[in-house]
């Protein structure tokens, strides 16, 4: 157990490595590590190193390069200012990066790989940079809730708890150019450099906890609110006046130490410039702080990536307000107040969700505060039976957030908006599902045609030769794709005279079985004119289904709004497997009328289609 505690954040980067190596994937275009709002945030790079461009127009020759073709994972990151173009995320991370980009770019000289600024050995350089600052920051972690007074055992626990238990797990391994590991690492060395500051007083810490402070801002500018920390980290009114009269009795000492803070300050200054020709900018165009809409319920509860409903631990630790009333009222009301703050104005965000894959992600940066006052939870506890069962629920969480880190990386949990029966629906599966959540006050009118493979139905259904009685999921019949025919049943109609409004989408639901593992089959909706493909659309089913079982297969496609009146669509399953069998049964579709309004017109989940030329 004492080598346990010792080596407690080696054990848990090892981890971090293991999952790394079996939950991530950088050489699939869909899953690179520099990616999403991480794009943006290390453009800068490339853009002064390797292109000598800050307008950025290198960003069509990466994505053509390494990132997928039908652009699902682009992210634009540029806004414009009057007739020249700016990066709307501050250069904190950039700063952070760099070592790691010159070492890229080295290796990919010595390897004679592409020097782009994006090939593989420039993503595993980024990922690589996550892994080690999850480490300083678990590192600095244990360091200062000993400094708080925890135990070795108690400090081991909640550091697991803080990288286990939580989704900093998720934005370290799936997502690790976003900002949160190195806020949480950054932010956890600024308490703990300040902590020194006030109890162990050297006026270096300040020089450091100044550096600090501003490279957090530049990481994440809403974080400036950390500097209402400092009171409570001082602990006292009497120790914060103190060393603050000390430090103003060593000011030439503080303003020297004060000049790397300075310069750091005035990096995104003259970046704007650069790109703008302007020396401040607010680069993140319509994207702001609606100071008077909070959000605070939501960004806490909802369903839709609330912060003490996926992470259940954060809660459990605002039952350590007590013990720190208990030690300190001056700390109980300074933490009370920084906490207030942050989710208030985390919640004015104009997406108080922040368009999270895997709970929700801003409060990852506040993990240390979280810790200390788990630390404070568990110490309200003298008895060692009550502290046993405080720390198995604390286990007990951990395991759920790992089961949720899985779920989340299989998509369980879709990426889009969250609602209570999405939520539910998808607690209690380890499986991806096929499956739509339709607003029901939004439909104003269905039709619907079904097909139970026991007989032939007529002519507006196609492939009925398929129908085959070697499997059935109900009756005696089902329709069989394979190498003879890769067709199932489908259905061929003009979907004008099936809908009363121009919003329009079309629901398929059958059941599907594959007696193997890999089929490459595909539910298609073909819209057509003049019997010529107009808009050909496909969702691949392979991870939707499972070997040898039958699967509920449910997806939604809205109708292109061009489509001519003469088109027409077509239904079927496709599958293209020489070898491979796919068995279709208890087909129905439905044509379904919303109502023709913003807030129908782009429904979560359903797929959008190709567009016709």
């Amino acid at each position: 157990m004492k080598y346990l505690c010792k080596y407690t954040a080696e054990i848990i980067l090892v981890i971090y490595v293991l999952l790394f190596l079996g939950f991530k994937s950088p050489e699939k275009t869909w899953d690179r590590v520099i990616n999403s709002d991480g794009k943006g945030y290390y453009a800068y790079l490339p853009a002064i190193f390797i292109y000598h461009d800050l307008q950025f127009g290198f960003v069509e020759q990466y994505e053509s390069s390494y990132y997928p073709s039908n652009r699902s994972v682009f992210k634009e990151f540029r806004n414009k200012e009057g007739d020249r173009t700016v990066n709307k995320y501050f250069p904190g991370l950039a700063i952070l990066w760099l070592p790691f980009f010159l070492f890229a770019h080295l290796i990919a000289w010595l390897r004679g790989s592409p020097m782009d600024g994006y090939s593989l050995t420039y993503q595993y350089s980024i990922a690589l940079s996550a892994l080690i600052f999850l480490y300083l920051g678990a590192k600095w972690l244990q360091k200062l809730l000993k400094a708080f007074g925890s135990g070795e055992k108690v400090a081991a626990l909640i550091v697991v708890a803080a990288t286990l238990g939580t989704n900093l797990i998720f934005y370290t391994i799936i997502e690790p150019s976003m900002t949160h590991v190195y806020s949480f690492a950054l932010i956890t060395a600024f308490l703990l450099v300040n902590y020194k500051l006030f109890h162990e007083y050297r006026s270096g810490w300040f020089a450091g906890s100044l550096f600090l402070f501003v490279l957090i801002i530049l990481i994440r500018p809403t974080n400036v609110l950390i500097i209402f920390l400092v009171p409570f980290l001082a602990g006292s009114r009497e120790n914060l006046i103190q060393t603050l009269r000390n430090l103003w009795q060593e000011k030439r000492t503080i303003i020297l130490g004060a000049i790397p803070a300075v310069i750091l300050l005035a990096i995104p200054v003259m970046l704007w410039y650069l790109q703008a020709g302007k020396w401040f900018v607010y680069s993140y165009g319509d994207e702001k702080l609606n100071f008077m809409h909070p959000q605070m319920f939501r960004i806490l509860f909802s369903y839709n990536r609330g912060w003490f409903l996926y992470t259940p631990l954060a809660f459990i630790a605002l039952f350590g307000f007590p013990g720190l009333f208990k030690r300190s009222r001056f700390q109980f009301f300074w933490l009370l107040i920084f906490l207030v703050l942050y989710i208030y104005t985390a919640s004015c965000w104009w997406v108080f969700y922040y368009a999270s894959k895997c709970g929700q992600r801003v409060f990852i940066d506040i993990l240390p505060v979280m810790a200390v006052l788990l630390m404070f939870a568990v110490g309200l506890f003298s008895a060692n039976r009550w502290k046993r069962v405080v720390s198995g629920i604390i286990i007990l969480l951990i395991s759920l957030n790992i089961i949720q880190f899985y779920q989340h990386t299989q998509w369980i949990f879709p990426p889009y908006n969250i609602n209570k029966p999405i939520y539910w629906n998808s607690f209690f599966s380890l499986t991806k599902q096929a499956k739509i959540f339709l607003p029901m006050e939004g439909i104003l009118a269905e039709r619907t045609f079904t097909n139970d493979m026991e007989k032939d139905q007529g002519q507006a259904w196609l492939n009925p030769g398929t129908r085959n009685d070697s499997e059935f999921h109900q009756g005696h019949w089902s329709s069989l794709s394979d190498q003879t025919i890769p067709y199932s049943v489908g259905f061929v109609t003009r979907p004008d005279s099936l809908f009363v409004t121009g919003n329009r989408i079309i629901r398929i639901e059958a059941f599907v079985l594959k007696p193997g593992k890999k089929t490459e089959a595909t539910l298609v909706v073909d819209f057509e004119t003049d019997g010529k493909s107009v808009s050909y659309n496909a969702l691949t089913l392979d991870s939707y289904t499972r070997e040898g079982r039958w699967t509920r297969i449910e997806a939604a496609f809205y109708v292109p709004l061009n489509l001519p009146l003469n088109g027409s669509v077509k239904i079927y399953f496709f599958n293209p497997s020489p070898d491979q069998k796919l068995f279709i049964d208890d087909l129905r579709i439905d044509f379904i009328s919303l109502k023709d309004e913003p807030g129908y017109r782009k429904i979560e989940g359903i797929l959008l289609p190709e567009k016709i030329n």
